[in-house]
């Protein structure tokens, strides 16, 4: 009897031992199961990312351009100061009706492009811009720098504030007549130029950059409107810059 109950005790034990072999044997196979399913998926998520196509960048269009260019809106890229010397007559009967003075006076042109205008054309190889032509935007007579010499005034033209207006009229034409304006434009053309470049260089993504100007003839200095009195003689000294 006591070795038939030994059996059983044994055979028991036996069991318990192969069913805790079986657990575990099942549980590692569970534990590879899901690291296998995990490394799978983790796979699956590489390949789908490297096959997915690149977002596209932004595209370079024609108001892209513009918005770069509107925000230097007027650009003054050349600047002139002169230093004229004027004569001026009115009237020909000698303390009756005649007022005359000779002065000296300092001035300042500036030179530029209004870039708010500008036109461009963006293609695959080429962005044209197209922009107005420069011109003179400002010329400003320091009435402080005036001196009169030689001044005679009439008896119905007593008062000197009517000089210093006509003298600033006088000085703003003589500037406009005789002042080197072409060549100020013509500098303030080409600084214009390398400013817009430099502008657009970086974002033209190899592009070649065209700058053209529309025909405006007002850009052009006349020296024949202003010079309607003979009798207004200067000379000047012109010394220009770039801003």
């Amino acid at each position: 009897m006591l070795g038939d109950k030994n059996k059983k005790e044994a055979l028991k034990t036996q069991e318990s031992i192969e069913r805790i072999k079986l657990i575990r044997t099942i549980l590692i196979l569970i534990i590879a199961l899901v690291l296998i399913i995990g490394i799978l998926l983790i796979s699956l998520r590489f390949i789908a990312a490297s096959r997915k196509e690149p977002e596209p960048e932004p595209k370079l269009t024609s108001s892209t351009i513009n918005q770069q260019l509107a925000s230097c809106s007027t650009l003054t890229t050349a600047e002139l100061t002169y230093n004229g010397l004027v004569h001026f007559s009115e009237g020909d009967i000698p303390f009756i009706n005649q007022n005359s003075f000779s002065m000296i006076y300092s001035a300042t042109a500036k030179a530029g492009i209004d870039v708010s205008k500008a036109d461009t054309t963006v293609t695959d190889t080429e962005i044209i811009i197209t922009l107005p032509a420069c011109e003179i935007q400002d010329i400003n007579v320091d009435s402080d720098s005036i001196e009169f010499y030689d001044e005679r005034t009439s008896i119905f033209n007593p008062s000197k504030k009517n000089d210093v207006v006509t003298a600033l009229q006088r000085a703003e034409e003589d500037v406009r007549t005789n002042a080197d304006l072409d060549s100020l434009i013509d500098r303030a053309t080409n600084q214009s130029e390398l400013i817009i470049y430099g502008m657009i260089e970086p974002i033209a993504d190899g592009r070649i950059i065209t700058i053209k100007y529309t025909d405006n003839d007002s850009s052009k200095n006349s020296n024949t409107d202003n010079n309607k009195d003979t009798n207004n003689n200067s000379q000047s000294n012109n010394n220009a810059g770039e801003l």
